[in-house]
């Protein structure tokens, strides 16, 4: 990825996760997760069908594809929860037992 797209996708990155935030102080978070997790399958299922140059090419992609973005997001979550645990109290805090009663 050149400077150029490496800029434009971590902005990308940053607009979503506003979106999302900005989202969370209307919609619980669990909602907020499950509506952008649909939006991204959506969205490239769309990809996927729209790179095709026919539905015969689509068809034949269609496992390849699953493969790839479900082992990408795996691998992602994974990285993302890593960075989580390792520095937790820096990105969270620490939780009182009272705020966790009340999550």
């Amino acid at each position: 990825m050149n400077k150029q797209d490496e800029d434009i996708f971590w902005g990308l990155v940053d607009q979503f996760i506003e979106n999302a935030n900005q989202a969370c102080d209307q919609a619980d978070p669990g909602i907020v997760s499950a509506a952008m997790l649909n939006a991204v399958a959506r969205f490239n299922a769309f990809i996927v069908a729209n790179e095709s140059l026919d539905k015969k090419e689509f068809a034949e992609e269609v496992d390849s594809a699953l493969n790839y973005l479900t082992g990408r997001y795996r691998e992602l979550l994974r990285e993302h929860l890593d960075d989580y645990r390792e520095n937790y109290t820096q990105y969270i805090g620490n939780k009182s037992a009272d705020e966790l009663e009340n999550l």
